[in-house]
């Protein structure tokens, strides 16, 4: 009997990428290796090998579809998938394409429906009809759907009426540090410090943290310095400009991207991380800061809670004053900020990458077995 083909597809990212670089790579790394078996063959496709796949006449339909505000797959993956011979498909990482084989799918989150208002929802090369389009075809043919966490699958099943049992909430694998060097930046500031890695989207809401600074000032309290580091997506000039306004901009550092050994030096250092996004169901720099043994403060989505659980300080997203009081709570509490520390690496403990693996595992097996019912 042949072994079952499953063929693995992924974006192509970089560091520069951030969190979906950080779990793809942690993915590609730990959890893959362990899935292949005796009947089972893993088959990675390389991202040359499926995002060309431009046939003239497939691109052709994709950009009038799109010219008169259609939605249709940018990919046809049905002749890369008779060419390897793959009977089963896993995407790692959310795609929009034309397939005809059985495929397991991994939704990060559904942003241009529950935050729907921001520009980088509706604008773009992904704007809000090709995200709706994307969703509506992936999620509906997938025979399983790979979510974060229960909030992330319930969201799934209520905004596209998915059965439940198809929608597996899996969390994120905690990112490994231990290979990486640290770096010390040589502008690493002098002065307690926040520190907020996240690219500049509107929707990761930097702007509560300025005027939570600008409410610390304004009531007499120290004033920490905040770190942001990540690519600029259309905020960045904005932010800049409402720090000057605030009178907190010498206490602000835009940093940019920085290599992971930086990164790693920032979570050691910041008296907490601060992350006031406004999307979930669940994110990876909560998990990174866990396992770096920095603090947390979260902000208060029903994901973040089941994620985190007693292990971050909640905080309204757009409250800048409890932002503020959580940040001068943390300044002026060590042994409170240890406890939480250590609360945070509890909650995490149980999100490996053999946990992940094991779990996906589970549902390739169901997968396979319902996939050898027919022949080739």
């Amino acid at each position: 009997m042949k072994k079952i083909r499953i063929g693995v597809f992924a974006k192509k990212t970089s560091p520069v990428d951030g969190g979906a670089d950080t779990l793809l790579e942690t993915i590609n790394r730990k959890v893959l290796s362990s899935l292949a078996v005796d009947m089972v063959e893993i088959v990675p496709v390389p991202w040359g090998a499926w995002a060309g796949r431009r046939q003239p006449s497939w691109y052709l339909r994709y950009r009038v579809a799109r010219y008169f505000g259609g939605a249709v797959p940018q990919i046809d993956l049905r002749p890369v998938c008779r060419r390897l011979q793959l009977d089963v498909a896993y995407f790692a990482a959310p795609a929009f394409v034309e397939i005809d084989i059985p495929f397991i799918y991994t939704l990060w989150d559904i942003g241009h429906r529950v935050v729907p208002e921001f520009p980088e929802m509706r604008l773009g090369h992904d704007e809000w009809t090709q995200r709706e389009a994307l969703h509506r075809r992936m999620l509906s043919q997938a025979s399983f759907v790979v979510v974060g966490n229960n909030t992330g699958a319930g969201e799934a099943c209520e905004l596209f009426g998915l059965n439940q049992e198809r929608v597996v909430p899996i969390p994120f694998p905690n990112p490994d540090f231990s290979r990486i060097d640290e770096i010390v930046p040589k502008w690493l500031p002098d002065r307690p410090f926040f520190f907020y890695p996240a690219q500049f989207w509107a929707h990761k809401n930097h702007a509560t943290l300025l005027h939570a600074l600008a409410w610390l000032l304004a009531n007499g309290k120290p004033v920490p310095d905040l770190v942001l580091v990540g690519s600029d997506k259309g905020t960045l000039e904005h932010l800049k400009s409402m720090a000057a306004s605030l009178q907190v901009a010498d206490r602000v550092h835009f940093a940019g991207f920085v290599p992971r050994g930086e990164l790693k030096v920032l979570y050691r250092k910041a008296v907490a991380l601060v992350f006031p996004s406004l999307l979930g169901p669940n994110n990876l720099p909560p998990q990174e800061a866990a396992v770096l043994d920095c603090p947390i403060i979260l902000s208060d989505l029903a994901g973040h809670r089941e994620q985190l659980a007693d292990g971050a300080i909640y905080a309204a997203p757009l409250d800048a004053a409890a932002w503020g009081s959580a940040m001068a709570k943390l300044m002026s509490e060590p042994e409170f900020r240890l406890a939480l520390a250590n609360r945070a690496k509890i909650a995490v403990k149980g999100y490996t990458a053999e946990a992940y693996a094991s779990r996906l595992g589970q549902i390739f097996s169901n997968l396979i077995a319902r996939r050898m019912l027919w022949g080739d």
